[in-house]
């Protein structure tokens, strides 16, 4: 495998310390307080380099959805961090006693991190605080389509904790490489499509993998929802960074005698949140192939604009399409973009199964003004996670595990549940002498029946 590997993945694992005794506390939260300390003296530089690779992303959006999430989850990490490592002590049967055991979290060793484009610093620091916090050595890889915002990560990783992780850089070769390493561990954020080949890759060698993916997250309104509040909700977690969020509102479910309702009120909020689509406030659709996509989707259905379309070409206004094909590619694709299909419904009961006969998605958002309603809908569907009367705000919690199910992922990380994905349980017995089971060898005598007679009561 190491002759395959390309030059920069092969000096990054050699530049590495081999396996050790596993880092104490006290090291891994002054790499901790290294890297906050380095994200937040470059905080502007990152705002201007991911403005300069997505052709146009507001400095608030980087602010609070990049560099604020990492810090505030680098502070809730460091905090509880030492309950998280403290061994727990278990109770042995009787057989056993008195000696003692013991479980403990270790660190999986060598990890590799595949981050994506979209939120290019959140996505890639997120998980490293996971897997610094339970005292791993890391290879991580951003993504090739934000450059500048990935050399500004090599650096400030470099600078803050160099001697643990390596960043590398490069193309598509570089990240499927590094899917092949012998790896104790890998995590990969992104499509579905390019997950199935992720996995399939780490399955050569047995590599543990978390996969966090996308998929079609629906939105729905149930029939006593306040169709301005709901808009609200949807178009701003719609609309942020342009919907190039993997738990972004897909699509929008409503009782199909209030659809008119709903495109007025989606209307009102795009034009209120954005209502000079063209200002520093609304991002630009960051890959060219992407706008394309977007288009063509647009270009195959009759779609309603919900705010004033933008002549610069890296900007797309958001749009609504009424009813669409559910085979359409609309409906069959993950959208990505400021495209929001609107789809009848004519019982609460008939929503759920729409979204049920399909792939498991990563969220679920349900509005409603009637809790129990809310609650019976969110129980009827499956998904990776859910929110009632709000949109993707709930990645924002630190204390609640975030990943998908099925098609939109495996495994969860944040907060302590990444702790826990970049470590394992390990059990440790120290046997006493004066245990009961030790007589369980040869030659056996009167001493292990009476043993046997207790274990078979």
């Amino acid at each position: 495998m190491e002759h395959d590997l390309p030059d920069i993945l092969r000096d990054a694992a050699s530049r590495l310390p081999p396996d050790e005794t596993p880092l104490d506390l006290a090291a891994r939260r002054r790499h901790l307080d290294a890297l906050a300390r380095e994200l937040r003296a470059s905080a502007e530089d990152f705002a201007a380099a991911i403005d300069a690779d997505f052709g146009g992303r507001p400095r608030v959006e980087t602010m609070l959805a990049e560099i604020a999430m990492v810090l505030e989850n680098i502070r809730w990490t460091r905090r509880r961090l030492k309950r998280w490592t403290r061994a727990k002590r278990v109770v042995l049967p009787l057989e056993f006693l008195p000696s003692r055991a013991r479980v403990e979290r270790v660190p999986l060793g060598l990890v590799g991190i595949l981050a994506p484009w979209n939120y290019p610093v959140q996505l890639a620091l997120v998980p490293l605080v996971a897997a610094l916090a339970g005292g791993n050595r890391v290879i991580l890889h951003p993504s090739e389509h934000v450059p500048r915002t990935a050399e500004l990560l090599a650096e400030v990783v470099h600078r803050a904790v160099g001697a643990r992780v390596r960043v590398v850089t490069g193309g598509t070769k570089v990240a499927a490489a590094l899917a092949r390493m012998p790896l104790d561990g890998l995590f990969y954020t992104g499509s579905t499509q390019t997950g199935r080949k992720v996995l399939a890759a780490a399955a050569e060698n047995l590599t543990p993998t978390i996969l966090e993916l996308g998929g079609k997250s629906p939105a729905i309104a149930l029939p006593e929802s306040d169709p301005d509040r709901v808009a609200v909700s949807i178009m701003a977690g719609k609309l942020l960074n342009a919907g190039q969020t993997c738990v972004a509102p897909d699509y929008l479910m409503v009782p199909r005698a209030e659809i008119p309702r709903y495109v007025l009120a989606l209307k009102d909020a795009a034009t209120t949140l954005y209502p000079d689509p063209e200002s520093p406030d609304y991002a630009a659709i960051a890959r060219p192939a992407d706008r394309d996509r977007l288009e063509a989707l647009l270009d195959a259905v009759e779609a309603v604009p919900l705010m004033a379309q933008m002549p610069d070409p890296p900007r797309l206004g958001a749009w609504a399409v009424v009813d669409p094909d559910p085979e359409s590619p609309l409906m069959q694709e993950e959208i990505f973009g400021p495209i929001l299909p609107i789809l009848p419904y004519d019982t609460p009961e008939a929503a759920a199964g729409f979204v049920n006969a399909r792939p498991t998605p990563l969220a679920l958002y349900v509005y409603g003004e009637d809790e129990a309603a809310c609650d019976r809908m969110v129980g009827r569907i499956r998904s990776g996670g859910a929110m009632v009367n709000e949109s993707v705000l709930h990645v924002a919690v630190h204390s609640l595990p975030f990943g998908g199910a099925g098609a939109s992922g495996m495994g969860a990380y944040h907060g302590e549940e990444g702790f826990r994905s970049f470590t394992r349980p390990r059990s440790v017995v120290i046997r006493s002498r004066f245990a009961p089971i030790g007589l369980a060898r040869p030659p056996y005598g009167p001493a292990i029946q009476r043993i046997i007679r207790f274990l078979l009561r």
